[in-house]
This record gives C-alpha cells, sequence and structure tokens, in this order.
C-alpha cells in the first residue's frame, strides 16, 4: 500500500496539537515532513525482492547471521522498540545472499508491530522463499520496564536499579514452580520515558510499570477455583480493564545447607587500635543449625560490650523464662562458654565471652545499621525457618488472627533483609515505616501475611488499576526465566524483565516468541549448535 504524505504530515501536526506543543515552533516546523519521509524510507524496505540462487549442490550447513540490528514501533501505543535479530537457515538447493536476510528483517520491522509477531513474519517469510530445511529466528529487544523507585532482589539484598554493581546476582523466578535463583544478568537496561506508567494496587501490592511490560498473573477464576491453577504472562496495558486477578509475590529459593560455621579467635590490635588479623591460634566450629538459630535470637536480643580491660562480650536479655530455656540450649551446642543472670526486674541475661565470636557480630552492625550476614541468604530452606523461628522468639508479635506475625526494628536493613528471607520462603509480606513523634525516632516492621484458612499467602489480588503520569528513566534487567521478583514502597511483586533475547534460551527450550522449523525445531543438537554460534560472542 502506498505511503499517503499529506495524511501523514495532517496527523503528525495535530497530534502536536493535541499534545500542547506548537507545531510551527523552529524544533517542530519541519516534523510532519520528516516523519513522512521516515515512513517513504521505510515502505522501501517492504517492497524488497528476493533474490535466490538455486542448484548450491550439496551444501547443506547452517547459514548464520547474528547481530542484526533492528528498529520497530509497538503498535499498541507507537512506542519505540530495538535490538538485535538473530537468523539461521539450513538450505535445501536454494540460497540467499547474507544482505537479504537483513532486508527481510528490516522489511517486517518497519511497520507497527509486536515482537511475537515480528519474529515469527521473518521465519515464515524465509521458509516460503527459500524451502530450507530449517529456520531459526531469535530476537533481542529493549521494550519499557519498571520505574526509577522500584527494586530489585540481590545477592546482597534489596537495591534500586540504577545501583546495581556489575557483579550483583539478580533473584530470577522460574514462573511455573515460582523456584528463586541467583543469576548474573544477561543485560542491563536504562531508558528515558515519558509518558503515562500502568500501577497495579492493593494493600500489599504496588506495581509500577510501563504499558508494554510483562506483567505475570492468575485470573480470579483460575486462581481460586481451578484444580489447575497456573501463572501467565500479558501486557500491562491488556490488564487495565480486566476484573480482579492474583500477581504472585514469593518463591522458593532451595539453598544449600551450612554444615559448620568457622570463626577464627585470637586477635591482636596495632597501635593504631584497627582491628587486624596478626595470627590465628584457634578456630571454633559451629553447627549449621546452631548458627543459624544464634544469630536469629542474637539480632533480636543481643548486644556486644568490650571495657577497659579489654573484656569481649556477648550479650543476650529476655524477659520470658521459656524463651530464656530455649536460648540456653542453643548456648550449650556452641564452643564457648557462657554465664547466666537474672536481674531483680526479672531480666534474664547471658553472657559469652569470645573475641571471636564478639568481632564477627560486630560486623553485622549495631542499632539502626544491623542487617544479616551474607551466609544466611543462601542456606538451606529449614535453616533459613531455624533463624526466622528464632528471630520471632526474640522480637516477634503473633496478631490478632494467631497467625500472622509482626517483626519491629530500627534497622531499616534488618527488616528489609528479613523479608527477603520470608520471600524466599514463600511466604509474602510486606514493609512498612512508623515515625515515633515523641521519641522523634523511626522504626520498620514486617507483617506476614494468611489466608483464612491459616495458609501462607504468596501472592495479592490486584484491586485497583491507574494510569500515572511519568517523566523519569525506566529500569530492568535481563535473566534467562524472563521473570524476577522486585518491590515498590517496600511491597513485593514477582514480574517480567526486560527481554534482550525473547526466545530459546537453552537447547532444550523452544518458546513461542522465537520461531523455529524443520531440524531447528526437531534435533537438539543443531538448536545447541545455533544457541552457541550467537552466544559465544557474548563470552568474549
Amino acid at each position: 500500500m502506498a505511503i499517503d504524505r499529506n495524511k501523514i504530515e495532517q496527523a503528525i501536526k495535530l497530534f502536536l496539537e493535541g499534545i500542547g506543543e506548537d507545531p510551527n515552533r523552529e524544533g517542530l516546523k519541519d516534523t510532519p515532513k520528516r516523519v513522512a519521509k521516515m515512513w517513504e524510507e521505510f515502505e522501501s524496505y517492504r517492497e524488497m525482492n528476493m533474490t535466490v540462487f538455486e542448484e548450491v549442490g550439496s551444501y547443506e550447513e547452517m547459514v548464520v547471521v547474528r547481530d542484526i540490528q533492528f528498529y520497530s514501533l509497538c503498535e499498541h501505543h507507537l512506542l519505540p522498540f530495538f535490538g538485535k535479530a538473530h537468523v539461521a537457515y539450513i538450505p535445501d538447493k536454494k540460497v540467499c545472499g547474507i544482505s537479504k536476510i537483513v532486508r527481510v528483517v528490516n522489511k517486517f520491522a518497519y511497520r507497527p508491530q509486536v515482537q511475537e509477531r515480528l519474529t515469527a513474519e521473518i521465519a515464515e517469510y524465509l521458509e516460503k522463499e527459500l524451502q530450507p530445511k530449517g529456520v531459526a529466528v531469535v530476537m533481542e529487544a529493549t521494550h519499557l520496564c519498571y520505574s526509577s523507585d522500584t527494586e530489585i532482589l540481590t545477592d546482597k539484598g534489596w537495591k534500586l536499579f540504577k545501583d546495581l554493581n556489575p557483579d550483583d546476582k539478580v533473584a530470577q523466578v522460574d514462573k511455573d514452580g515460582l523456584i528463586i535463583e541467583f543469576v548474573e544478568p544477561l543485560d542491563y537496561i536504562k531508558y528515558p520515558f515519558k509518558g503515562y506508567m500502568i500501577n497495579f494496587k492493593s494493600k500489599s501490592l504496588d506495581l509500577l510499570v510501563s504499558p508494554d511490560h510483562r506483567v505475570l498473573f492468575s485470573s480470579n477464576w483460575n486462581f481460586y477455583k481451578s484444580k489447575n491453577r497456573y501463572w501467565k504472562t500479558a501486557p500491562a496495558y491488556t490488564l487495565v480493564d480486566k476484573s480482579k486477578f492474583v500477581i504472585p509475590q514469593a518463591g522458593i529459593l532451595e539453598g544449600k545447607n551450612i554444615d559448620f560455621i568457622k570463626i577464627p579467635e585470637d586477635y591482636v590490635r596495632d597501635s593504631s587500635e584497627e582491628t587486624v588479623i596478626t595470627k590465628v591460634k584457634t578456630v571454633k566450629k559451629i553447627k549449621g543449625n546452631t548458627f543459624l538459630k544464634f544469630i536469629g535470637i542474637y539480632l533480636a536480643r543481643g548486644s556486644l560490650y568490650r571495657n577497659s580491660t579489654n573484656s569481649y562480650t556477648v550479650r543476650i536479655t529476655l524477659n520470658e523464662e521459656w524463651k530464656a530455656q530455649k536460648v540456653e540450649s542453643i548456648l550449650k551446642e556452641m564452643p564457648y562458654s557462657y554465664s547466666k543472670h537474672t536481674k531483680e526486674n526479672g531480666v534474664i541475661e547471658f553472657r559469652i565471652n569470645s573475641k571471636g565470636l564478639y568481632i564477627y557480630l560486630y560486623k553485622l552492625g549495631k542499632g539502626a545499621d544491623r542487617h544479616i550476614p551474607s551466609e544466611i541468604f543462601n542456606s538451606s530452606v529449614k535453616q533459613r525457618k531455624l533463624f526466622l523461628e528464632y528471630f520471632i522468639i526474640g522480637n516477634g508479635q503473633i496478631k490478632k488472627d494467631g497467625k500472622s506475625y509482626r517483626l519491629v526494628s530500627k534497622s531499616k536493613k534488618l527488616v528489609d533483609d528479613i523479608q527477603a528471607i520470608f520471600l524466599s520462603l514463600g511466604v509474602a509480606c510486606n514493609v512498612y515505616e512508623i515515625f515515633n513523634k515523641k521519641s522523634n525516632s523511626t522504626h520498620y516492621y514486617i507483617e506476614t501475611r494468611y489466608n483464612k484458612r491459616g495458609d501462607k499467602k504468596n501472592y495479592s489480588m490486584v484491586t485497583h488499576v491507574e494510569n500515572v503520569e511519568y517523566n523519569d528513566y525506566i529500569y530492568s534487567v535481563t535473566v534467562p526465566s524472563g521473570y524476577i521478583l522486585v518491590r515498590r514502597n517496600g511491597k513485593p511483586a514477582i514480574s517480567g524483565n526486560c527481554m534482550a533475547m525473547r526466545g530459546v534460551r537453552n537447547p532444550e527450550s523452544v518458546t513461542v516468541t522465537s520461531k523455529l522449523t524443520g531440524k531447528f525445531l526437531e534435533c537438539h543438537k543443531t538448536r545447541e549448535e545455533f544457541l552457541n554460534l550467537i552466544n559465544s560472542h557474548k563470552k568474549l
């Protein structure tokens, strides 16, 4: 179909007027003409002729063209998406010039599109024109994603996308089993965005994403009434008018069992009074389960004391005898001597004299700076449950429902870390902030969530959706599974990542956003060879 320059120019002028711009000002007066000319150039790509060479003998090796830069326009909101295409085919008597493959990609990209259809159209066109033994097309593209105040869970705790470091691993989620693991991102995305974002909200959810963002959800009927509950993905804009639906918020991180923790003893200090290790005479070994229990109770009820004679003391104070009995059973399993004191006001205090243990715990901060040691995040499910059990003993309140807990601390980092552990155990919870005017201090707390039957909740029902004006950068990362664990305003969600490769992720997978035919679809080794070829340069 021929391009109508006049209609395009008139439409662009009306569009500029509609958004409050003056189409006659210096920077915009020629914009309608430039847009019309651009679409005329795009039209020239659509009308290409495919030159095919036949009778190429017995040549049957794979032909691969990778890193084809493409630009396209999302047909739903006329927002840009762009990236790279990787195309391969196995000849069967017909071949084409390499440049023609690039032209084919542009032929279908230079029009209002969705990436899934773009991928399929390229493959189907090559299949028709070349009649090969197989075609494979994988698209890498940047799409719009999360607001700038959204955080992602990393192996070092929660971080804003803009604060991610190259060595940070992020929490990716498998959507079928909601299994969490920490992986290195395949790509980082940062993109300026002005327009409207979509906000999915409830009392326990606050997700702000771009219109094309891939949202992971389940319909209300499927989640509550179907025997075959499952999660599916749809662009955010398609859910704006949808009735109630559910978004997942927590999953399971398997982790690895900690057998022992080794804590060195006998540190000495130099003249500058900075702690340095000059010689390690002994190493104390603590059983993993015992260590997790102890750290839980220490972070909730512990403190450190050092007197003028260089005596290093770890103290744990409790108000109830049954809790003291629990703590004493832990201390009996540890390789340290301890003492127990009951004060006149009934407070029970345990004291452990150990320089090595003191120094280990000192690194975990005090007061508002406390945090959880990194090894606990990757411990086994059982051990993370032990940690939470003993933290709750020391600093937990059972809510009126008798099922859920409220945990409070001055340390935001500690509360954030505990939220991450709950989420990694499949328990949804939010972080809240309280300011006490009398004490002029801020506290943070977590409330776990359970349903009416008392089962833990790993989801939230969306009760409100609205468009929000936005003018800032938007961020995301790319991970192999396509889904990540994020939060906004202390409220978590599992949702889609920006896809830097929306297609085949490993030799075993065939996904709807790739297009594979013939040998690529049928033969594992052929798929593996193709993937190795398009991924090898990324590892250099």
